[in-house]
């Protein structure tokens, strides 16, 4: 991905030069800045520059105004223009030109504390510099050479899934995979995709349990009815005095679950060994909650009255990990508000993988349960033995008629009466993945010619017609195995499992064949379909790929368009916000578990992405503005989070697009708890880290790295100076400010909210007295200042060329799944002008990018 001013030598000849900004376009080059000319300041200001024919000395002006500070000796930024060669004529003269064009327009450069150049020799240089750009963009085009990158981690999936038919919601065929390296936010990169020994071999493991699998999938089941009771699910040795700890089961007529952790157990049948085969499933749940409205103080119990008794059902391994605490396999079906002292059927239809088996928790209960216990004796139950909850040994009836915690407990439960299993249902032989193994024809695999097989599953799992050296290679290969001894059926998948291990397979695009037209197509085929679905082909691009069509840009764009309304789509809004808004980096440091216990407690996480990617998916379907993702008046939560936003009348565990009321800070992604969790540390927040994000991913201004010899700041944890008087003196190091001006006012903006997004005016600490405010004001580098969130939106929204700018470079890059290099800065240009002209529709960006000459070639 483009990247900042500081560079190596040895990648800049390669790589796209980030600029602070790009707003010249070469149909007409704007200069967007706000400037101090002759000491006027002149905010927004858009100077139009005609074209100027008479000489001018562009040399003269860098050195009038640019080589005091980028010199050989001091090099400002990481930049030295003492040796700047007037004639482009390389890539590096280029570039250093681009750079010095960039930051003039933006504004930043020179700095407000320097002399000004007068506006009239600005505009010339501009227009002379931009001249000469063009004209080497215009002989230096982009390579157009094939970029080949293997399938990362969710592509494989996808792609087996879609190839072979599978189900794959409990089955991970790149469990064992090690982790795709990341480049700048992206992992699609072609660069970073290499290969190991180890992952080969986890590759072959895969490729051997996918067709396996493939292969059974088809295999006729019985459909059955199992129905677990009271005893089938909780043993029945405390019956006299059951153990309200964890379960109760009195009499056999139900089991009650008082307890609300994770870790403790759940409820399922304890003998059942497992479904048994791949398939579909019903599961009944007869179930109720109990004592909602209890009768003990809240703050005791820390249980929401007001909140009905919720019931999780899910789907595990017991072969893997506990059967009855947390599995690594556990699968959440379904979360479901129970009602209260009345027994419901509730049903849910699901896949199952051979072995697993259902088990239900109360999601929301008290946890741990024995701490809540302790706490509620002493007022309420001062006459109850509490043997049976601490200990846990009582096997049979006490003598005494002492009155048991179990016996007089009031506590929330939720009651489950029995779990019926219903299936596996009949697989339709039109989706069978063993049919689709075998080239859509018959399950029986005597009743059908392996070659042709062999020849169906290439086209593929290839993504492209096989050559005909292809076919005979893999028949010949499963000759040899039936020579071996080996039956029909097991040669055929050995071949199968030989096709998932070739490099035709696991990268995206095979090297590009000139000598065949079609190849063309079916490439364009690829990727398009790996950046809309991040998989393989439907058949109507293969189809479009192979009678020609898909080469003509208007059925190019028209089937990306369909594509977007396909819910393999959300694919696309997955990724393509992971790797632009950094998403996947939530999670690597979670917040402090005491803390912020309420972000693990309601499992926050999830709900926070869920927002962010149907906020984003709102927009994309819509065709709504990009400048909804700088503020907006709307967004998208469920209780849970609007509670953690402090947001009131939204109801249910369902998202749900809100309003936002007119003074909210929430509009926009620097609103959503998802960015502000990620951009912290789990226990404080940072102005520099937050501001660097923005930079980054709003503006496309990334900082240069900190020296090596500068300190990182370390936050007080006391509360005696603020983040913003640490500052101060870190910018006092001269190597510091130049970047730290342009990083600490966006991220002293964001500071209004804490290290998992709640909104905060002061900073906590364990002292009140040494709290202190927080100070949201700021002056970008530019000049604006803005007081709080509120207005650095607006700032931006100013800038929303600037963001079109930013936000198109990383569409392409993740559309082309490369990084974007020097030559493709026309491409981006002229894109995020014809968006600026549509009105910078989200749905228009990715048009402009499918339909763009980069992602054609």
């Amino acid at each position: 991905m483009a990247r900042s001013f500081r560079r190596s030598r040895r990648t800049e000849q390669t790589h796209y030069r980030k600029r602070d900004v790009s707003l010249i376009s070469f149909g007409h080059c704007v200069v967007f800045a706000t400037m101090m000319i002759q000491g006027v300041l002149i905010p927004d200001s858009r100077i139009q520059a005609q074209a100027v024919e008479t000489e001018f000395d562009q040399s003269a002006f860098v050195r009038d105004n640019c080589i005091r500070c980028h010199n050989a000796e001091e090099q400002k930024g990481d930049r030295s223009f003492s040796l700047l060669d007037s004639d482009l004529d390389g890539e590096e003269a280029a570039r250093q030109w681009q750079d010095i064009l960039d930051v003039l327009n933006l504004g930043e450069m020179p700095p407000e504390d320097e002399p000004q150049p007068k506006a009239d020799e600005t505009k010339q240089f501009v227009a002379v510099v931009t001249r000469q750009l063009q004209a080497f963009y215009e002989s230096n085009k982009a390579s157009t050479e094939s970029h080949v990158r293997r399938l990362n981690r969710y592509e494989y999936r996808n792609t087996i899934q879609d190839l072979c038919g599978i189900n794959l919601e409990s089955f991970d065929p790149t469990s064992y995979f090690p982790v795709d390296e990341r480049k700048d936010g992206f992992d699609n990169i072609g660069e970073e995709l290499v290969f190991s020994d180890y992952l080969l071999q986890r590759q072959l493991d895969a490729a051997s349990q996918v067709i396996d699998k493939a292969f059974h999938a088809n295999t006729k089941n019985d459909t059955t009815l199992e129905r677990f009771m009271p005893n089938d699910m909780c043993n029945r040795k405390f019956h006299f005095r059951p153990q309200i700890t964890f379960m109760v089961n009195v009499d056999g007529s139900y089991v009650d679950v008082g307890h609300g952790d994770k870790k403790s157990d759940r409820v399922l049948s304890k003998n059942y060994k497992g479904v048994p085969a791949d398939g579909y499933y019903t599961i009944r749940v007869k179930a109720e909650g109990i004592n909602r409205e209890y009768p003990y103080d809240p703050k005791l119990m820390r249980v929401n009255r007001d909140e009905p008794i919720t019931m999780e059902v899910l789907v595990a391994n017991p072969r893997v990990g506990g059967r009855l605490t947390g599995n690594p396999t556990d699968r959440s079906i379904a979360v479901v508000p129970l009602k209260d002292h009345e027994a419901t059927i509730y049903e849910f239809r699901t896949w199952m993988d051979k072995g697993f088996v259902p088990l239900v928790r109360y999601l929301n209960g008290p946890y741990p349960i024995k701490a809540t216990l302790r706490r509620i004796i002493p007022k309420y139950h001062l006459d109850a033995v509490p043997s049976n909850w601490l200990s846990g040994t009582a096997d049979h009836p006490a003598e005494q008629l002492d009155a048991w915690i179990s016996d007089v407990y009031q506590g929330p439960r939720m009651r489950i009466h029995h779990i019926e299993l219903d299936g596996p249902e009949p697989m339709p032989a039109s989706i069978a993945s063993r049919t689709v193994s075998l080239g859509k024809e018959s399950a029986d695999t005597h009743s059908i010619d392996p070659g042709i097989a062999i020849e169906g599953f290439l086209f593929r799992a290839f993504r492209r017609p096989p050559r005909e050296s292809e076919i005979n290679r893999y028949r010949a290969f499963m000759n040899a195995r039936l020579t071996l001894g080996e039956s029909e059926e097991t040669a055929l998948r050995t071949t199968f499992k030989a096709i998932l291990c070739s490099p035709n397979f696991l990268y995206v695009e095979s090297p590009h064949d000139e000598s065949d037209p079609a190849d063309t197509a079916f490439r364009l085929a690829s990727r398009l379909s790996y950046l809309l679905w991040s998989s393989m082909p439907d058949d109507e691009l293969f189809e479009l790929a192979e009678n020609g069509r898909l080469v003509d840009p208007d059925v190019l764009v028209a089937q990306a368009m369909r594509m977007l309304k396909d819910p393999k789509a959300n694919a696309f809004t997955e990724h393509f916000t992971d790797s632009w808004l950094r998403l996947n980096d939530l999670g690597s440091m979670p917040p402090d578990l005491k803390k912020f216990a309420a972000y693990h407690k309601l499992n926050l996480q999830p709900m926070m992405i869920s927002e962010t990617r149907l906020f984003f998916d709102h927009i994309l379907k819509n065709n709504l503005s990009i400048e909804h993702f700088i503020d907006s008046d709307f967004t998208f939560l469920n209780q849970q989070l609007a509670n953690h936003y402090g947001i009131k009348g939204v109801d249910g565990d369902e998202f749900q697009k809100v309003s936002l009321p007119p003074e909210s800070m929430r509009g926009g992604l620097l609103g959503h708890a998802s960015i502000l969790t990620a951009t912290s540390n789990g226990v404080e927040t940072s102005p520099v880290t937050r501001g660097i994000w923005l930079l980054e991913n709003i503006l496309g201004t990334p900082p240069s790295p900190p020296p090596p010899d500068v300190e990182p700041l370390e936050p007080d944890i006391r509360g005696a100076t603020t983040i913003r008087e640490q500052l101060e003196k870190h910018r006092k190091v001269a190597t510091c400010a130049e970047c730290h001006r342009k990083i600490d006012p966006p991220g002293f903006a964001l500071e209004s909210f804490d290290p998992i997004g709640s909104l905060r005016t002061v900073y906590s600490s364990g002292n009140e007295k040494s709290r202190r405010v927080v100070d949201t004001a700021g002056r970008l580098a530019t000049g604006e200042e803005f007081q709080d969130i509120t207005e650095l939106k607006q700032r931006l929204l100013e800038r929303k060329d600037q963001f079109s700018q930013c936000l198109t470079e990383k569409m392409l890059t993740y559309a082309l799944g490369r990084e974007l290099v020097f030559q493709d800065r026309p491409h981006v240009d002229e894109i995020a002008e014809e968006l600026a002209h549509r009105g910078y529709g989200l749905r228009d960006l990715v048009e402009l990018t499918v339909s763009s000459q980069p992602f054609r070639d």
